[in-house]
């Protein structure tokens, strides 16, 4: 009797015999000889986070104390003046970490809530509308929270200010934070970025940030113009460590070279950015602005302790 399969299926057989065979013989006796199988097609590969969160953090100092409505700071400008906190606000704007290894700040992609706007606008607010702050709100907001592309930095910058697109809104439309109270002046003039008040001896001593020169005869309306001083200032900060350190920003250096306990008669108490205030002569380098006559300076407001 013949042994040859005669149908498809003896075929399949006589074939699977064969591959069999011809394995068994191709791996022999050697017990050394590791086999590893290929991943299967379907197997899930996981990849890196192409992003990462971060959270910048942020505290508001007079003279190295944390700010506090109503609370009394000693020794503050050249007269060593008592002063009392009545606000401590500002805006900043197109925050960017910067790569540990160097090159171009890497922009942060902010959350967006009430303080912060998917155009890259923040506002920080160390006020709670208690005591001596009465032109705020309850509600502080003192980190900055959105991500970045995976990757290690070392630095942080930002501008202390609201670009000049987004300075000029119409108030009866603005949305959070630009309709937060007391960060106005006028349409035609646009956002204070930095609202730091305080009181010494019973009188105001503000400084109120912003854009000055802004073209236009109806302050209820748009500028029809750029701003002869925007008054924006770079910050750039190094040795910057978002998942360790915290941003300070101390008014007292700022003030170190003013006597807070005076104000130039005819002008606005203490430093509001309009031209031809001497208060702001000082002032404004220790912001890394010029101001008339004087030259911008190093920053003082912020550090990285």
């Amino acid at each position: 009797m013949s042994t040859r399969p005669t149908s498809a299926l003896g075929a399949t057989f006589a074939t699977l015999a064969t591959l069999t065979l011809t394995t068994l013989v191709a791996c022999g006796d050697d017990h050394d000889h590791v086999h590893v199988d290929a991943a299967p097609p379907d197997a899930v590969v996981i990849d890196a986070p192409t992003t990462q969160a971060v959270a910048i953090r942020f505290a508001a100092k007079v003279g190295g104390a944390p700010f506090a409505c109503g609370q009394a700071y000693a020794g503050i400008g050249t007269s060593a003046a008592s002063y009392v906190g009545a606000d401590f606000r500002f805006f900043v704007s197109a925050p960017a970490l910067i790569p540990a290894g160097g090159g171009a700040p890497v922009p942060i992609t902010l959350d967006v809530n009430a303080n912060q706007t998917a155009d890259g606008v923040a506002l920080l607010d160390f006020e709670d509308n208690t005591g001596t702050c009465q032109t705020g709100t309850a509600a502080t907001y003192t980190t900055l929270t959105g991500t970045v592309p995976t990757g290690s930095y070392a630095g942080i910058a930002f501008t202390l200010g609201i670009p000049a697109d987004r300075n000029h809104l119409d108030p009866a439309l603005a949305t959070a934070p630009y309709n937060a109270p007391g960060m106005l002046w006028a349409w035609q003039s646009g956002y204070k970025f930095v609202k730091i008040d305080g009181v010494v001896g019973g009188a105001g001593f503000n400084l109120h940030v912003g854009s000055t020169g802004c073209p236009g005869t109806d302050p209820q309306q748009p500028p029809t113009g750029a701003c002869v001083n925007p008054n924006r200032a770079a910050i750039a900060l190094t040795g910057f460590d978002a998942a360790t350190d915290t941003i300070v920003a101390d008014i007292a250096p700022v003030l170190a070279g003013e006597d807070v306990a005076v104000n130039t008669a005819m002008t606005a108490p203490g430093c509001m950015s309009f031209p031809g205030d001497p208060e702001c002569d000082t002032i404004f380098p220790k912001l890394g602005l010029p101001y008339g006559a004087a030259a911008a300076g190093p920053q003082l407001l912020f550090t990285v302790p």
